[in-house]
């Protein structure tokens, strides 16, 4: 799915994500391909209405993931067709990498753990000009995006050097893979269209925050 405007990531990621996981649930009742249902493709329009009503997304800054998240639940779920289905979020809980033991980030425990028991999530990355060369969907499975500094100062000096090339962005995590020492997640971006991808291979350290979603499965898909 992708962004209706510049700097709506975080809606199409929510959107994304809260569509994948009611498909998840679903289907581990009534078998793959059993749901039918998809988020419409006026969802994240009349999610960024709602949230440029409010101040949760201004042009240029774009919206916070867990104000995304809360708006979604206040608007009743995510607009599905055929209609008149929505998909309801129930619960969601935000993770950092300092959140401690209990509910924090690691790179081979927590992130991972997460993944494999509440996946697919939205995570935040900070990204920077070749972050878009990466492509996992076009076969280049090798290719890893491992940011430009992961301090408070490189990322100042990359947005002096790139501008709005670089910052915070949204993307939904539901994969991930080790590689010796190494993790890398496996990540479903919204700059274009194409249906399955753009997908990426990011370094685990480079996901700053994750968001697990919780849904309850319909009773009908």
């Amino acid at each position: 799915m992708e962004q209706p405007v510049p700097d709506t990531c975080a809606l199409v990621a929510c959107t994304v994500c809260v569509e994948a996981k009611h498909r998840l649930e679903y289907e581990k009742l009534h078998g793959a391909g059993t749901f039918k249902c998809r988020a419409a493709p006026a969802a994240p329009y009349r999610l960024l209405i709602a949230c440029r009503l409010d101040g949760t997304w201004m042009p240029g800054e774009g919206a916070c993931v867990g104000a995304v998240l809360t708006k979604i639940q206040q608007m009743g779920g995510v607009p599905a067709a055929p209609a008149p289905c929505v998909l309801p979020l129930r619960s969601w809980q935000e993770h950092r990498w300092d959140d401690g033991f209990d509910g924090g980030l690691s790179p081979e425990c927590g992130l991972a753990a997460l993944l494999k028991t509440h996946g697919p999530c939205v995570g935040v990355l900070w990204v920077c000009p070749w972050y878009h060369y990466f492509d996992a969907a076009d076969g280049d499975d090798a290719l890893v995006y491992r940011g430009c500094g992961r301090s408070e100062e490189d990322r100042e000096q990359s947005m002096e050097l790139y501008g709005d090339e670089t910052g915070w962005h949204a993307v939904v995590c539901f994969g991930y893979r080790i590689c010796g020492e190494q993790m890398h997640v496996l990540v479903r971006d919204n700059h274009d269209a194409a249906a399955n991808g753009p997908q990426r291979w990011v370094d685990v350290e480079e996901i700053d925050t994750l968001y697990t979603l919780g849904v309850q499965a319909l009773t009908s898909g």
